[in-house]
């Protein structure tokens, strides 16, 4: 019964901490500059389902411009949620140390594992309704266009969740030995490799680019590229869960379960490299 309810008192104070992040990046100016320019690049997107497009001299109809137009919104939020999120993580440890909140945490009772992953939760979850609200109205615009939904949507942008846990806890992390805009800078870097690597990797799969370098090309990836963090190819079974295609993944192991593996493995190290710095 004691354990339970340490366990229960933990978990509070996880969760305070959690939601006085998520109000404390609410009050940033920055934030709302990015929400800005988000709510702009919406509108600007919601101008191309009214459009008419006409290939090899037939005009395309409007549920396909909507499909279309839907996947690469779809891309472009969850690319630009990257910077995002890396933004909102890359001074979130800095600032509470400058400013005292730091001491003035961890002088109540709270343990430090529960300031760090309450700080990291409150990102994460500002970040991931952020990048579902976009998603959101995406959806809602391409069902006012056509009359019709986008199946799978909304379940995909939930599975880029793990995406964004996975950049907010590499940001924090690095966050502790690098200046903060080199840390955001350098998880976005991290990221882009895996998107250029699988990238190239799906691309040698084409039938055309196989029979064009035939002999040339070794179509089995580097094993650097098959444990490497998926982070890509999640966005791409997320992807397939709107069009039903089917998913080719790379490895023995699928990309959700890759990213999952690496973000508990940050996590540990974060709270493990945090535990042991001085206040």
């Amino acid at each position: 019964m004691c354990s339970f309810a340490v366990w229960r008192e933990s978990m509070r104070n996880l969760i305070k901490i959690a939601l006085y992040t998520l109000l404390d990046q609410m009050r940033l100016k920055s934030f709302y500059v990015l929400l800005g320019v988000s709510i702009l690049f919406v509108l600007h997107i919601r101008t191309c389902y009214g459009g008419r497009y006409i290939v090899q001299g037939q005009q395309v109809d409007r549920v396909t411009v909507a499909w279309h137009a839907s996947k690469i919104a779809f891309h472009v939020i969850c690319c630009g949620m990257f910077l995002l999120t890396a933004l909102l993580a890359m001074r979130v440890f800095t600032r509470d140390r400058n400013d005292g909140s730091l001491v003035l945490f961890l002088s109540r009772p709270v343990d430090r594992w529960q300031y760090v992953f309450g700080r990291v939760g409150g990102i994460w979850i500002l970040s991931s309704l952020f990048m579902f609200v976009l998603h959101c109205t995406i959806f809602l615009i391409a069902m006012s266009k056509t009359g019709g939904v986008i199946p799978g949507y909304l379940l995909a942008s939930t599975v880029c969740f793990i995406n964004l846990l996975f950049t907010t806890l590499l940001v924090c992390l690095l966050s502790l030995y690098m200046p903060d805009f080199i840390a955001a800078l350098a998880t976005v870097g991290i990221v882009a490799v895996g998107f250029i690597s699988d990238g190239m990797h799906l691309l040698m799969q084409n039938k055309m680019i196989q029979d064009a370098f035939s002999g040339k090309i070794h179509p089995d990836p580097a094993w650097w590229r098959i444990i490497y963090p998926k982070v890509s190819l999640v966005q791409r079974y997320a992807v397939s869960l709107i069009d039903k295609s089917e998913f080719h993944g790379m490895g023995p192991v699928h990309p959700v379960l890759n990213v999952i593996f690496f973000s508990v493995i940050i996590a540990g190290i974060l709270y493990v490299v945090f535990n042991r710095r001085e206040i």
